[in-house]
């Protein structure tokens, strides 16, 4: 057995220029066995020493080169299959220099006039004193945002580490067109790109696994959550946009992969062991005072409890004293806010190990200051906005209760490296999170909402998985990669949609003894597997395979019957789901500019409610099965032969004439009655009509064939127009949902020229019911028509250019942008009575930008997300919003299309900004030991024309008697928006490193894009770090 080499990742920040070396430098990478094996390279042009640099990390080699050989020189780059040798030839081809092999993977770069045989040895470079802590792993992601042909952000550790944030939603503050929704209000990640947004729509995979869990937030919809501690992140890719990337479970929206801490970010080069410690303090934030529950006690006896309210909003034990920022509180140690971690890893010939703890306390934080005009008009303190008011209630520079957390996580990751073609992992990681939540309608109508502070949600996430990957030596058929997981979550949040402390409300006129309903338990157990295989089936064809398979199971210890006498609560969720698919990719490349690729993937899913199961017969659903459409017309009376026998068929007289008839009555008496109203009545009379308005097959209805909403009525005095339900009521029974499907997806890519490509993909995807849409509980039910999957068609295309052809000395120098256009049909929605619903189709397009300059003493970078549309378009909820008022709807009809979404609907509180901005600066000083840099980033305020006109249009704006309901699921606004953040960062030593960071540093007022809770977000923010490696 050959024995394993000791990865030596290059060490990317000592540029050529300042080796000291007369005659010679190196550069490292892993070694890879093989010359022969043929390996797929996409390096732009650019200057020698830098083309030399990705080849190496690509192929795995180590390079000795002489510095002045290369200075200056140029390379067209490397675009191709090649062995080795065939591609340091190619690099090489016009420098006047060659390679030569001199053991192994380790090769010398010289002149070729030097006949003499001369073996340079390998010198590794390294400055002790430098910030070079940059794996090569790191440096591939950001190169594959400009190298890959899909849209991608990438977010190394370093980075992670600066940025993390107050929330783990600001992880995500720096990258255009990607937001995370509920951001402080619900300690975990709902993540939303270019809009898109829900369970399994944009899936996060940590190391393989995915434990989102979908979060009911009452009448504001749900959230995707996926807990994560940002202090056990190695690094994180976002796709923006589907793809079929290689072991990318992708939705219609995109994906996030997350890769925990390695071996690689411990251990420098050489060595086999290495330790870290990270310890961190943090400003703006005052320890949470939770308050006692009075779980059993009666009601009459606890002051402050609002005894005989069946809707305790008002409770007075659920308030406390808020406090204000002050200079006390700018100070790092005052224990508010720290954190630290410590990690330890050691590699040897067969077996690598890393284990890591990490602890982060940190109490409510503080609202900024700054710039609250958009969020203080005290004139919009109703729920038709309640963002707009928000600093009458959330005072600048106060405490933002509900927003604590308490985060405690592990990381073990060992590996076996059983020869040099094959290992196998094991990972487990546990987190154990305690933060603030409240739900979104318990703080919304109360002149005091600013100081109610609930009891703490828990949840504890817990993942397995174990990897394995085969990739023999001189072998094209097998590269294969396999990931088995399994992942436990146990939560009890405060989100069932009751009270920390509520009597039951037969007991609510009696001295009831209280309890807890807000709190809701959960427990999901997800179990998958992953596997793929790439066959190189020609020198320019190849074939990958891949599937997946899913099984989840729901579950709750919440009683039943318990719930059953409390109103508005969640019925304790209970299900299994299962989700599979196959999928293959071919790529061709028949010509060094040309690559196409194209492939197909099957899926299918089964989900099945086992809460509606374990209760038999004990509940039902209405169906309606049509509805009755009345509308009456003022018509005029053409003679009075008419008119009298219009009066004599109306019911009074009808009476009347029956009493006339058995004597009570003369006929004169009737006749009389008749006379006079022909006579003296009005010539105009009601003509009232009913017709039966019928369903389509999935159960939505068309304004086309309803007479008070087709226009057909147009030239009719309509006095009024209205409907009403043929409903039938069933008992609810357990059914198996199931469902599959096959979808494309092809690319091309072209080489322009050494400095420049484009590449157009399209790609297909199919997005089941999640396992919220497919069971039941409160406002939000199971339709019994059945609900489609979600069909994604996304086109992309984009130019990218590597501009080191003008700029010669930077090390990297790229521009790439992209114009994206997403056509979901049958998105699943909530419609107006609370049941999941396909509407017909949401469309999404914009333009995006990413530009980076790096010259390794300045850089910066630039991203540029500008959405062109996005909307909903749905003929079943226009025509069902529009029966609430019809009349209104013949003169103002409804549109078919909603800027982000219908009233009422999930998606509307989706919305992100049309414009969103991210522009970085920084410098590297004293040789690198010092590195100073910041960032800007800006969101556009929110605006909605559709939603504006709406708004007006509805009942009770303005002097409006009647008109369109507007009440449930109000979407949160926000301002425009520009946060600034900076950083500095020194190098002590070889073993101690500081950074001091600034979060909006203007301390600004504002809140978070795609939030569902009235929440402000936090004010200015000083972090400093201490890290030690050994």
């Amino acid at each position: 057995m050959t024995a394993k080499h000791i990865l030596k990742p290059l060490l990317f920040t000592i540029p050529i220029s300042l080796v000291s070396l007369p005659f010679s430098q190196t550069i490292l990478a892993e070694e890879i066995s093989s010359r022969t094996q043929t390996q797929s390279y996409s390096i732009p042009a650019g200057s020698l020493d830098s083309v030399l640099n990705q080849f190496a990390i690509t192929a795995g080699v180590s390079l000795s080169i002489d510095a002045s050989a290369t200075s200056g020189k140029q390379s067209n780059g490397l675009k191709g299959e090649y062995t080795t040798d065939e591609a340091l030839n190619q690099i090489l081809a016009t420098s006047n220099l060659v390679s030569q092999q001199i053991q192994n993977d380790n090769y010398i770069v010289k002149s070729q006039l030097d006949n003499d045989g001369i073996n340079l040895s390998t010198i590794t470079i390294e400055d002790n004193t430098a910030i070079s802590d940059m794996s090569a792993r790191d440096q591939k992601g950001y190169d594959d945002v400009y190298d890959k042909d899909t849209s991608t952000t990438f977010i190394g550790k370093t980075e992670v580490e600066r940025y993390k944030g107050t929330t783990p939603s600001d992880l995500l503050q720096g990258v255009p067109g990607v937001f995370s929704g509920e951001a402080r209000n619900s300690g975990a990640l709902d993540l939303n790109i270019r809009g898109v947004q829900g369970p399994g729509r944009v899936p996060v995979t940590i190391d393989g696994t995915e434990q989102a869990l979908t979060v009911w937030r009452g009448y504001n919809g749900a959230t995707n959550r996926n807990y994560i501690d940002p202090n056990l992140i190695g690094n994180v890719q976002i796709y923006k946009g589907a793809t079929n990337e290689r072991d990318v479970h992708s939705g219609v929206g995109g994906a996030m992969v997350v890769k925990t801490l390695s071996p690689d970010d411990l251990i420098r080069d050489g060595e086999t062991f290495g330790a870290e410690f990270k310890i961190e303090g943090s400003s703006n934030a005052t320890g949470e005072r939770v308050p006692a529950l009075h779980t059993g006690e009666l009601a009459t006896d606890v002051d402050g409890y609002p005894a005989g309210s069946d809707y305790p909003y008002s409770d007075k034990t659920l308030r406390v004293n808020l406090k204000s920022k002050s200079d006390s509180d700018n100070n790092l140690f005052n224990g508010g806010d720290y954190a630290y971690r410590v990690a330890a890893a050691k590699k040897s010939e067969y077996f690598d190990v890393l284990a890591a703890y990490a602890y982060r306390e940190r109490g409510n934080y503080y609202s900024g200051k700054n710039n609250t005009g958009y969020y203080n008009n005290p004139s919009a303190a109703d729920t038709r906005d309640y963002i707009t008011s928000l600093a009458q209630y959330w005072q600048p520079g106060d405490e933002v209760t509900n927003t604590s957390s308490l985060m405690e996580s592990w990381l073990l990751k060992t590996t076996w490296h059983i020869d040099d073609d094959q290992k196998i992992g094991f990972n487990f990681r546990q987190s154990d999170s305690t933060y603030g939540e409240i739900m979104p309608s318990r703080i919304n109508n109360q002149s005091d909402r600013s100081a109610i502070q609930w009891p703490l949600s828990e949840v504890s996430a817990k993942a397995y998985n174990l990897e394995y990957s085969y990739k023999p030596e001189n072998n094209n058929v097998i590269d294969l990669y396999v990931n088995l997981w399994r992942t436990d979550t146990v939560s009890d949040t405060y989100t069932s949609g009751g009270y920390p402390n509520q009597t039951l409300p037969s007991e609510v006129f009696s001295d009831g003894i209280l309890y807890n309903s807000a709190v809701a338990n959960a427990k999901n157990t997800t179990d998958g597997i992953t596997i793929s295989n790439k066959m190189k089936l020609t020198d320019t064809l190849d074939l990958t395979l891949g599937g997946r398979f899913q099984h989840e199971e729901l579950s709750s210890d919440d009683e039943y019957d318990e719930f059953s006498e409390r109103g508005w609560v969640m019925l304790p969720r209970a299900g299994t789901r299962e989700e599979w698919e196959t999928n293959f990719d071919l790529a061709w490349q028949p010509t060094d500019k040309l690559r196409l690729n194209a492939g197909m993937t099957y899926s299918a899913y089964w989900a099945f409610d086992d809460f509606l199961d374990a209760h038999p017969n004990e509940f039902t659903e209405n169906i309606t099965d049509s509805y009755d459409v009345t509308y009456i017309i003022e018509k005029e009376f053409l003679n009075d032969q008419e008119k009298e026998a219009w009066w004599r068929n109306d019911e009074t007289v009808k009476n009347y004439q029956v009493l006339a008839d058995i004597g009570v009555f003369d006929q004169a008496f009737v006749d009389n009655y008749v006379a006079d109203k022909v006579l003296n009545a009005s010539d105009f009379y009601d003509d009232s009509t009913i017709v039966t308005w019928e369903p389509n097959s999935d159960g939505n209805y068309n304004r086309a064939d309803n007479p008070c909403l087709n226009g057909s009525l147009a030239d009719e005095n309509v006095v009024s127009c209205t409907t009403r339900g043929n409903s039938t009521t069933q008992t609810a029974e357990a059914k198996k949902n199931k469902d599959h499907g096959w979808v494309p997806h092809a690319g091309i890519s072209y080489q322009f020229t050494d400095y420049s490509r484009a590449y157009l993909t399209y790609t297909e995807t199919l997005r089941y019911p999640s396992m919220f849409e497919s069971t039941m509980a409160f406002s939000a039910s199971q339709n019994p028509y059945g609900v489609q999957p979600e069909h994604a068609h996304n086109w992309e295309l984009a130019y990218v250019h590597d501009l080191t052809q003008w700029f010669t000395s930077a090390e990297h120098a790229d521009i790439k942008i992209a114009y994206y256009d997403n056509l979901t049909k049958d998105v699943i929605e909530r419609d107006r009575y609370f049941k999941f619903n396909n509407v017909d189709e949401q469309k999404i397009r914009g333009i995006e930008l990413s530009a980076r300059y790096d010259n390794g003493r300045f850089f910066t970078g630039l991203g540029v997300n500008y959405t062109l549309q996005n909307e909903i378009c749905d003929e079943d909820s226009a025509t069902m919003l529009s029966t609430n008022d019809m009349a209104r709807a013949v003169d103002n009809p409804i549109p078919r299309c909603f800027k982000y979404g219908f009233p009422n609907g999930y998606q509307l509180a989706q919305a992100t900004p049309e414009l969103s901005a991210n522009l970085s600066l920084g410098g590297r000083f004293m040789d690198r030991r010092l590195e100073i840099g910041g960032r800007a980033t800006y969101y556009k305020g929110y605006e909605n024309t559709d939603l504006d006109w709406y708004i007006e249009n509805s009942y009770g704006a303005g002097d409006n008697e009647h008109g369109y309901v507007y009440f449930y699921n109000t979407p949160y606004s926000w301002g425009d928006t520009l946060i600034f953040d900076a950083y500095a960062r020194y190098k002590i030593n070889n073993n101690f490193d500081v950074e001091f960071t600034g979060s909006n540093l203007t301390d600004q007022y504002y809140v978070d894009p795609a939030t569902r809770s009235a929440v402000a977000a936090p004010g200015r923010t000083f972090k400093l770090g201490l890290t030690g490696r050994f």
